[in-house]
């Protein structure tokens, strides 16, 4: 299937998931939060969640350390321009995808800190968040398991998981396969470079916390304290799902994971919820797109050609895979 093909069922998934989220809320409502914005929050908001993807680029330049060594400012635009690129037209391909895959597995250790707050919260947590919580431990084990035994060994971890994933059909099994061997070579990394698992851990910690801050300010904005355990444990299980397959950009499936996990899951009004993701999502896209042209502009690279490139790439792999 082609890039652009891709592209357009992902906004077509996208446009489901909105509609979807359109019927549990009262739309009426919704921009009825909108009238009392108040901007400085925003503001605060906006420094704080640039903060948090500058931590995350200096956690990738310590993953990228046995490899390559960047700048702060070198690393941060280049994460930058990656971010941006894979937020528009989700790829998983060559180095890219290796650093991104570890990424994701590091990121997925802040499900200690969503177990940690349980006990703290003043809610009664739905069933299908205790399900989604349970979900999330259970890949959080996999992934640690293949963390560690992809340092003693990648070849035993490879053929594990391409017999555990047996049923995928035929057509899509040489892709998937070599998206395995990538995810396992990259986490082979830390076999010789353990001491950078420490700082890898504590900047996913901090960049957690800063998540939840601005997300905070957000609930501000609107006019809305909500205790500070509540937003960092509903936060954070929405950033974990981040790791799921999404549509470009994120169309709709951030505003009905919002609604299902601090409404469904934690019983907040599920209008105002629905109005802080609504605002949140536009927010940040136009600071990713905003960024992510000034860090294409920075790298020297000239973005027209960079998405052509993509394409060709797809259809490279598509014509692999006939």
């Amino acid at each position: 299937m082609s890039g652009k093909k891709k592209i357009i069922i992902g906004i077509a998934i996208g446009i489901i998931l909105i509609i979807v989220w359109m019927q549990f809320i009262n739309i009426g409502e919704v921009l009825s939060y909108l009238k009392n914005l108040k901007i400085h929050y925003v503001i605060i908001a906006s420094v704080l969640y640039l903060l948090s993807y500058f931590i995350r680029s200096i956690r990738w330049r310590q993953i990228l350390k046995p490899v390559c060594k960047l700048s702060i400012k070198e690393v941060y635009f280049t994460w930058m321009a990656g971010f941006f690129l894979n937020y528009l037209i989700p790829i998983r391909a060559g180095e890219f995808a290796k650093s991104y895959f570890i990424d994701k597995v590091f990121d997925s250790f802040s499900i200690f800190l969503v177990i940690a707050l349980i006990p703290l919260l003043h809610v009664n947590i739905s069933k299908p968040l205790l399900i989604l919580i349970f979900l999330l431990i259970l890949v959080f084990i996999v992934g640690v398991g293949i963390l560690i035994i992809s340092t003693v060994n990648k070849p035993l971890v490879v053929k594990i998981l391409t017999k555990f994933f047996f049923f995928i059909p035929r057509k899509f099994k040489t892709k998937f396969f070599e998206i395995i061997e990538i995810f396992v070579e990259g986490v082979g990394l830390f076999k010789h470079h353990s001491k950078i698992l420490p700082s890898v851990i504590g900047l996913t910690i901090i960049a957690v916390l800063i998540d939840s801050v601005y997300f905070f300010f957000m609930f501000r904005a609107f006019a809305q304290v909500i205790p500070f355990p509540i937003i960092l444990f509903g936060y954070t299980l929405i950033y974990l799902s981040y790791i799921l397959p999404c549509p470009p950009a994120q169309i709709g499936s951030n505003e009905l994971i919002m609604v299902l996990v601090f409404s469904v899951g934690l019983g907040l009004n599920k209008e105002m919820v629905s109005a802080v993701m609504s605002f949140a999502h536009l927010l940040t896209g136009i600071i990713i797109v905003v960024v992510g042209l000034i860090s294409f502009s920075y790298i020297g690279v000239n973005i027209a050609d960079t998405f052509r490139d993509v394409n060709i790439s797809e259809m490279e792999n598509d014509f692999k895979d006939q």
